[in-house]
């Protein structure tokens, strides 16, 4: 059963997060062939300055 997690660095109004959900389903579904009833999705909506890219967080100075 496909397991699958998405992050993103803000949150998601529920309609996107359900056309997230569908299509991620779907393209997994298309590409490995899972029945869609058994494919797990899980959002995690992160805050900014909860994320780190090069040794910076978010709005850290240069």
């Amino acid at each position: 059963m496909p397991f699958i997690q998405v992050s993103v660095p803000f949150a998601l109004s529920p309609d996107v997060k359900a056309k997230l959900v569908r299509d991620v389903v779907d393209r997994t579904h298309e590409a490995v062939g899972s029945d869609p009833a058994i494919i797990n999705v899980v959002i995690h909506e992160l805050s900014a300055a909860n994320i780190s890219v090069g040794g910076k967080v978010h709005d850290e100075p240069s």
